[in-house]
């Protein structure tokens, strides 16, 4: 299975990463029906053209990406309404 994690380099977002690298990995074998083949790491910095590249991939998308605490209202909306709804236009259809 190829995982999309968005919001990869937050506290969630770090350690689902670790984990199911340690699944990729055979070190964690609590999950032995979970075959993790790749692992895609969204965040800020990510590209446009990444993220593309990684939605036409995914078989699975854990959505952990958003702004905690904004100053203004708007910046919630867009960081987290605003990417959520991004996200979803990438994503095929299957």
């Amino acid at each position: 299975m190829k995982i999309l994690i968005t919001g990869a380099k937050g506290f969630v977002g770090k350690n689902l990463v670790a984990n199911l690298q340690a699944i990729k990995d055979g070190k964690n074998r609590t999950r032995p029906a979970l075959s993790v083949e790749e692992i895609f790491e969204c965040d800020i910095d990510t590209t446009p053209e990444q993220l593309d590249s990684f939605c036409a991939q995914a078989d699975f998308v854990f959505n952990l990406a958003g702004v905690n605490r904004p100053q203004d209202p708007k910046e919630f909306m867009q960081g987290n309404f605003g990417f959520a709804s991004t996200l979803l236009g990438r994503l095929p259809i299957r």
